[in-house]
C-alpha cells in the first residue's frame, strides 16, 4: 500500500529521495516515472548497460578525476568546483 503525506517544510536531499524510490517495487517505480514525466520535461531512463557504454563511462570518469586532480589547488570540494563553474545558484 502506498501512502502520501504532506511534506511542507520538510526539505529532502537527493540521497534520501533516491533511496526511498529504490525501495519501491518495479511496478511502483514505473508508475513514478510515468507520473514524473507528466510534470516536467525531465525524463528518467535506465542507463545503457552495454559493454561500450561501460567503457565510455569509465573513460569519462578518468577524465573527471584527471581534471579534479589538476585543479585540486584551486578548489577543495565538489561544491567549490561547481560553484566556480555554475555560480551561486549551485549552492542555493
Amino acid at each position: 500500500m502506498t501512502m502520501a503525506a504532506h511534506s511542507r517544510n520538510q526539505k529532502k536531499d537527493y540521497r534520501s529521495v533516491f533511496e526511498a524510490a529504490m525501495r519501491l517495487s518495479s511496478e511502483e517505480q514505473r508508475r513514478l516515472r510515468d507520473e514524473l514525466a507528466k510534470l516536467s520535461d525531465v525524463h528518467l531512463v535506465a542507463p545503457a548497460n552495454s559493454k561500450s557504454a561501460k567503457l565510455e563511462g569509465k573513460a569519462l570518469a578518468d577524465q573527471v578525476r584527471t581534471e579534479l586532480a589538476a585543479g585540486k589547488s584551486e578548489t577543495t570540494s565538489l561544491d567549490d568546483a561547481m560553484q566556480q563553474l555554475r555560480g551561486r545558484e549551485w549552492s542555493s
